[in-house]
């Protein structure tokens, strides 16, 4: 279960390595601008898009396979003012909630987590199952062109590098190569974790994800009983490669 990679160090530094990044931030805000359903994230982590959601008074909850994640989560909107905000610690490929929403959406390309064929479309299952009927359901899916192109790093190469205000420091370094049959990129992550410039802390593990071409995933998503599927955007919504943001109707 690759929830159990978003644990640690990885869940402590979360935060500092992804807080100054807007661009998924504002463009879920905007979609669920005035919305008065109810709403699920699946991967939610550790609320960096759902509680600026919740803020805007959406009635929100989170999905996570990281005990640590989901802590810390609870943890900032019991905090901020968002007691009602529920957090799940369930995995997206078998999650069962037993209560149905308007929306669910799955942000930051964290559904290619999913490498397994079998449990993309276990997900996609427990996603329809759990939506309303006229429900929806968006993902957006990241395309890693410059890493195809590539097709595997020269070592490694430092992709965060974040300092907190008490000089503590961490330092992510990624190296990778790419399994196009199978449409993987598989990495493996060093974690360095540094306080009065001396490495106190150093963990690797591996993190594969799979990208989605746009007809297959449609292709998906009308099998697990999805219609009227819409592509919201093909925009560049991230810097590192090319992104598809899917609607689909319950």
């Amino acid at each position: 279960m690759q929830g159990k990679h978003y644990e640690g160090v990885v869940a402590e530094w979360y935060d500092e390595w992804l807080g100054r990044r807007r661009d998924d931030v504002e463009f879920y805000a905007d979609f669920f601008a005035g919305y008065t359903g109810t709403v699920l994230e699946l991967a939610c982590g550790t609320g960096r898009i759902l509680l600026p959601i919740a803020a805007a008074g959406v009635d929100i909850h989170g999905l996570d396979g990281s005990a640590d994640m989901c802590r810390i989560l609870e943890s900032k909107a019991a905090t901020d003012g968002f007691p009602e905000v529920q957090v799940f610690e369930q995995s997206m490929e078998s999650f069962s909630l037993g209560m149905e929403f308007d929306a669910i959406f799955v942000s930051s390309g964290s559904f290619q987590l999913l490498t397994e064929l079998d449990d993309v479309k276990s997900s996609l299952s427990c996603v329809y199952q759990h939506l309303k009927e006229g429900g929806s359901f968006v993902a957006d899916l990241f395309i890693p062109w410059d890493d195809i192109a590539a097709q595997e790093s020269e070592g490694y190469r430092v992709t965060r590098d974040s300092v907190r205000s008490n000089g503590d420091r961490s330092i992510v370094h990624e190296r990778f190569e790419i399994d196009l049959v199978n449409q993987l990129k598989i990495g493996t992550y060093r974690y360095e974790i540094y306080s009065d410039k001396r490495l106190v802390s150093s963990v690797i593990d591996d993190l594969n994800i799979r990208w989605f071409w746009k007809d297959e995933m449609i292709r998906l998503l009308e099998d697990a009983g999805f219609s009227d599927i819409k592509l919201l955007t093909d925009s560049p919504m991230y810097q590192e490669g090319y992104s598809l943001v899917f609607n689909a109707v319950k």
